[in-house]
């Protein structure tokens, strides 16, 4: 039933967890697949509580926790909700497996309460749990669905998502086989397609044909792929796997754009935050918009000829979809001071000496879109920038003091505290200058770990974290 790699992950991790925090020696996960006496088998809550609060249908399958606590495992169902479950029961009728000539013969005998469904109303959500109902995807209608369980009067699902509908939200397709719950099809009539996408025009299947959706597991398409459609949804098609797209990109002759934005910061030199990716980008860069709710939206980047391709989340509220508004340009005109080595795809460039490397030569022009969070503000590492080449390229540069701006900024930046100003940004190299606390200095390239300055017409580089930027 798991279908993505990343869930899998986050599955072993919380049993990892829950196991820890029970006190007890972590012995580490395992797979059950409930086949027992009925329809299923009763979970309780991860409270240990006696009283059961659902079913888990014939046919479920999951990673638990092997940290046993009177006679129940942990399973995790989805984001924030964990029961627990006697495994001896859950499997009291799981087909003896010797008595078969083949897995698939064992999987056809296995025992399966698990149906398929579909949504039965435009934007139904599904909860995290039953109790706190906090939404996590709003759904259109038609989506296809499995109901795994039920819990009072909500049907645990998998599919697209995990997570929790109310009953009445629920229509139901046709029962389903163990072979059928596993096979991502479902065993109904599938039609294949080519979605049309390139490396400057990629294309996203996204967590819900809403656009309301937490998750950022949207998958990126850079060429010519076939997909299997499950089930059509007005202008969007749901996909095997779980994602959604929208007709228009499995049309040759359809629009493959998305709308554009451009960032819009409040300070001067603020960098815009993309979640679920590590860069930060300057105000006015253009981002594509994948969907958006209230609050968030989903975008991508890259150059008009190609490059480098980040995407993720950011705040709604920083974007402006508006091409009239007038935007700050927050982007910075630069050139190499030296010859760099890129990989063998032209999108990272650093100082080794790389085999078969590509070559940038030393005053090629760069202007700097964006930074890189390095995870750690130590000194001794390297600042990352996200660069657009004069030919519409997106790269990555690994700079040790090789950018050097073309232009003044007219933008300063205050002294936290007393701090050294160095001729390179190195916790080693030399020292220009001891500046003083609130001594402004003029901003000329901002970093995640260290940021080139000048004071007195003299240049050199200071640890941002000890600088309080406008």
């Amino acid at each position: 039933m798991r279908k993505n790699g990343w869930k899998w992950l986050l599955v072993l991790v919380l049993a990892a967890v829950l196991a820890l925090a029970a006190g007890g020696a972590l012995a580490g996960w395992n797979d059950v697949t409930v086949a027992t006496d009925g329809d299923g088998i009763a979970v309780y809550p991860s409270s240990g509580a006696s009283k059961a609060v659902g079913i888990l249908y014939n046919g479920y399958y999951a990673a638990l926790s092997l940290e046993d606590e009177n006679g129940r495992n942990s399973c995790w169902l989805a984001a924030d909700y964990t029961v627990w479950l006697n495994q001896e029961k859950a499997e009291n009728r799981q087909p003896d497996r010797s008595q078969y000539q083949s897995s698939d013969d064992w999987k056809a005998a296995m025992p399966c309460n698990i149906w398929l469904a579909e949504i039965a109303a435009d934007d139904t959500p599904v909860y995290t749990s039953p109790k706190n109902k906090h939404i996590a995807n709003r759904h259109m209608k038609g989506t296809l669905m499995t109901v795994c369980g039920e819990f009072g009067d909500d049907y645990y699902v998998e599919g697209p998502t995990y997570g929790f509908v109310a009953k009445s939200a629920l229509r139901k397709v046709k029962d389903l086989t163990y072979v059928q719950v596993r096979s991502d099809d479902y065993g109904i009539e599938t039609v294949q397609a080519t979605v049309y996408a390139s490396l400057t025009q990629p294309v996203y299947a996204t967590s819900s044909a809403t656009g309301y959706s937490e998750e950022a597991n949207f998958r990126a398409y850079t060429k010519n792929e076939q997909v299997t459609v499950l089930r059509e949804l007005g202008d969007w098609v749901q996909l095997r796997y779980g994602g959604f797209m929208e007709k228009r990109f499995l049309d040759p002759d359809g629009d493959h754009t998305y709308p554009t934005a451009r960032v819009k910061t409040d300070g001067v030199t603020d960098r815009l935050i993309v979640h679920d990716s590590s860069v930060k980008l300057v105000s006015g860069v253009p981002v594509h918009v994948v969907s958006r709710t209230k609050e968030w939206a989903v975008i991508y980047l890259t150059g008009t000829n190609g490059g480098q391709l980040e995407y993720g989340k950011v705040k709604a509220e920083y974007l402006s979809f508006d091409e009239k508004a007038t935007v700050r340009d927050g982007s910075v005109a630069v050139r190499l001071t030296r010859d760099l080595t890129g990989d063998k795809n032209g999108l990272s460039y650093g100082d080794s000496e790389k085999q078969n490397g590509i070559r940038l030569p030393a005053d090629t022009p760069l202007k700097v879109i964006g930074v890189y969070s390095s995870g750690s503000s130590e000194a001794d590492q390297q600042d990352r920038y996200l660069c657009e080449t004069e030919d519409g390229q997106y790269i990555v540069v690994w700079s040790k003091g090789y950018l050097e701006p073309l232009n003044d900024s007219g933008v300063y930046a205050a002294a936290r505290s007393a701090v050294k100003m160095r001729a390179e940004p190195s916790p080693d190299a030399k020292v220009l200058r001891q500046v003083k606390v609130k001594t402004k200095v003029e901003v000329l390239l901002r970093g995640e770990i260290w940021s080139l300055v000048k004071y007195k017409d003299e240049t050199g580089y200071m640890m941002s974290r000890y600088l309080s930027f406008p």
